[in-house]
């Protein structure tokens, strides 16, 4: 079923449990991935990190209904990464492997890890986006994502950009290193909200009773307009022309909803 959460900017889908959520972002991704394919012969897809989308990435691989997903013309990048080896536990790659990358047919040359052990991760990541989405080299706009598949901590933070952190300024690079005092450590590589606000549809997928609080405090904040500075979800919007969209994939516990009302 989906809602108007009143204050959440764009739209909201909330699924009468956490599967059933997934198997709505599921379609939304299938389908979105036959019409990239259909429109432009590619797809890409930028993917989070973190603990939520683990049991939707597996659902992906795990469901045959899924296996029509244009696997092998899918591009996977991705949002955010710690500064740590690719087989560290605390490698948002590491994790986007072992439950998903590992087990669909995706070409290798279709996988792009962010480089986060390089001296300049950001101008290697940047130059490589160039490279794929085929743009100049002096060329400013952002490349534009079919889809990019956003968290949110509790804090508000998505993707890398915590709240009152050097990476909430940075406009002038579509990715930059994040660090300093209110990074949580290790120090991270993300995408920025040029790159990010680019894309033609940004999902958010924020799922359990620990995000309701956050979410209220999103709601509340959007009645007054957008702060990025303490809730950096609020600085994220989609502006990639009419076509262009976003929508927060909650659970009924995240919405703060008893799921016999969804």
């Amino acid at each position: 079923m989906t809602q108007r959460f009143i204050h959440l900017p764009g739209q909201t889908t909330v699924g009468k449990n956490a599967d059933l959520l997934y198997d709505d972002l599921a379609s939304v991704l299938m389908v979105r991935g036959t019409e990239a394919v259909q429109n432009r012969r590619v797809f890409h897809l930028a993917l989070s990190g973190g603990s939520t989308p683990e049991p939707f990435y597996m659902r992906l691989v795990m469901d045959p209904r899924y296996r029509a997903i244009p696997w092998d013309k899918v591009h996977v990048w991705l949002v955010d990464e710690r500064r740590v080896d690719e087989h560290d536990e605390r490698s948002n790659w590491k994790m986007v492997c072992e439950t998903l990358l590992d087990h669909v047919p995706i070409p290798a040359r279709q996988l792009h890890p962010i480089p986060a052990m390089h001296p300049d991760p950001v101008g290697r990541y940047e130059a490589q986006l160039r490279l794929v989405f085929q743009m100049s080299d002096c060329a400013t706009q952002p490349p534009c994502f079919d889809m990019i598949l956003l968290g949110m901590g509790e804090d508000c933070h998505t993707a890398s950009l915590f709240p009152r952190s050097a990476a909430l300024q940075v406009y002038d690079h579509w990715l930059t290193v994040n660090t300093g005092e209110y990074v949580t450590p290790p120090e991270r590589v993300t995408m920025t909200y040029p790159l990010i606000n680019a894309a033609r549809h940004i999902g958010v997928l924020v799922v359990g009773a620990a995000k309701n609080i956050a979410l209220q405090r999103v709601s509340e904040q959007m009645r007054r307009g957008p702060d990025p500075t303490r809730l950096p979800i609020t600085g994220v919007a989609p502006i990639a022309g009419g076509e262009a969209d976003m929508v927060w994939y909650l659970d009924p516990a995240a919405a703060g909803m008893n799921p016999e009302d969804v």
